[in-house]
């Protein structure tokens, strides 16, 4: 018998002005966006804008699916096979992206915290 997919239990979406959104990555990260990290809310990879430019992924990409999605092995996102960032879409069925930026269409990650899961250590971004 087929094993059920594992859907993550979503974070309850947090609305938030682009103003805001901006201020909260600068000070985590600083002024250069290319260095801000965002966590894929369904295999707990994080991931920076200059990470998903070096793998090839198209702008509308970032922080919306998993940077995996661009690299030759993927984890699956609700099965958990594989290794490393997984084929995570926050386009598809389920949509679990945690952040609504007031304005803007798509939900999108959430910033990468002190207790993200540091999977790039173990796997990094070639």
């Amino acid at each position: 018998m087929a094993k059920k997919p594992q859907i993550p239990k979503p974070e309850p979406r947090k609305s938030i002005s682009r103003e805001e959104w901006e201020a909260l990555g600068v000070s985590l990260f600083g002024k250069n966006p290319r260095q801000w990290k965002f966590k894929c809310p369904a295999c707990g990879y994080v991931a920076s804008i200059e990470d998903y430019l070096r793998v090839g992924a198209p702008e509308g990409a970032f922080a919306f699916s998993c940077v995996g999605r661009w690299m030759k092995e993927a984890r699956d996102a609700f099965t958990g096979k594989g290794e490393g960032p997984c084929n995570y879409s926050g386009g598809g069925l389920f949509s679990i992206n945690p952040v609504q930026i007031q304005g803007r269409a798509r939900p999108i990650f959430d910033f990468a915290r002190d207790d993200a899961k540091q999977e790039t250590e173990k796997k990094p971004i070639p």
